[in-house]
């Protein structure tokens, strides 16, 4: 007997021992295709946003179309980019970042529009829209392709008014617009000046007119209030973040000095990868996030909204699960810079 049971433990420590070198495979392929589009030339939340959504094994990313922040100047240019404008900038910011996670070459990268659109009806048409195109032909309804928005939406709007027939297989997952009435709205002391209209609407409203006005486009809308959540502390960045290796050294030093401005800075873009990506096994859904189905508000020239004319049903998100979201994202960087060592 006592041999026995010394055979059992030897076998259970072996199995043990193996299983720690050798951890099990995950079972099946990626579930959801993806396209990111991201003004990577801007703040930081879009670089933590695609180093994550890369490190998913459950999202097979199609392609990243590197976006516009306007007019204005790039927020992390190096010298070297000064005569570039900033859709190339944002490609740049991709090509680094999948250096960084050993997918160099592995996924198609291309510049979206360098500027916003001049009215609601002409597309700026870029190689970004035409992969946009290109990826969403091959998609289904059954199967579509999940297009993740972190800026303004001048390439989904160039690409549908280049092709509407793509609006069926797509679910456009988009961060910005303001709040809606069953929202957490903001102190009356917050709205002053162009702080009305969210950043992201307000870099191409055009745009946002094409998609919410015009297009038949299924929308996942992530507005302020909820994508404000996400919110990190320089604390937690410089404990958790900071250390891991070359993606910690690149994702700090991207943030900028601005970010030090306070104790704490938003992560608003990481919410794609958490509602598209990190879903639960069995009917896949974003379980500990929650919305409301409510109709398309209509996007005035001012970028506002109006509810005086019904439009289409879209899903506006309420809460996201911000403890899933920050412990994977730091458990995938954790891993990803110990097996760069």
């Amino acid at each position: 007997m006592k041999r026995v049971l010394f055979l059992i433990a030897t076998s259970i420590v072996s199995i043990s021992c193996l299983f720690a070198q050798n951890p099990p495979m995950r079972m099946g392929g990626p579930r959801v295709s993806v396209i990111v589009d991201n003004d990577l030339c801007g703040d930081g939340d879009g670089l933590f946003h695609l180093v994550h959504q890369l490190l998913c094994s459950s999202a097979e990313v199609k392609g990243i179309v590197g976006a516009h922040v306007g007019a204005q100047k790039s927020w992390n240019q190096d010298s070297s980019e000064m005569t570039k404008n900033n859709a190339e900038i944002s490609v740049n910011r991709a090509n680094e970042i999948l250096e960084l996670v050993g997918k160099a070459g592995q996924v198609p990268v291309k510049p979206g529009a360098p500027l916003p659109m001049t009215d609601s009806k002409t597309p700026v048409v870029s190689e970004g829209a035409r992969l946009i195109v290109q990826e969403t032909m091959k998609a289904s309804p059954e199967k579509p392709l999940y297009l993740l928005f972190g800026g303004p939406l001048t390439d989904i709007a160039s690409a549908w008014l280049m092709e509407p027939s793509i609006a069926k297989n797509v679910i456009l997952l988009w961060i910005g617009g303001q709040e809606y009435d069953f929202g957490h709205p903001f102190p009356p002391e917050y709205y002053k000046g162009n702080n009305l209209v969210e950043y992201n609407l307000r870099l191409d409203v055009k745009a946002a007119q094409t998609v919410f006005n015009d297009s038949d486009l299924t929308i996942w809308q992530i507005p302020r209030d909820v994508y404000r959540q996400a919110l990190y502390s320089m604390a937690e960045l410089d404990d958790k973040i900071a250390p891991l290796g070359k993606i910690g050294e690149y994702l700090t030093s991207k943030l900028g000095s601005f970010a030090r401005m306070a104790d704490t800075y938003v992560l608003g873009d990481s919410p794609l990868c958490l509602i598209s990506t990190l879903t639960t096994t069995f009917e896949p859904g974003a379980a500990g996030c929650f919305y409301e189905t409510t109709p398309a508000p209509t996007i005035t020239d001012t970028g506002l909204y109006d509810f005086s004319k019904k439009g289409r049903d879209i899903i506006v998100y309420k809460s996201i699960d911000t403890r899933l979201l920050f412990g994977d994202m730091e458990s995938r960087f954790r891993l990803a810079a110990k097996s760069n060592k």
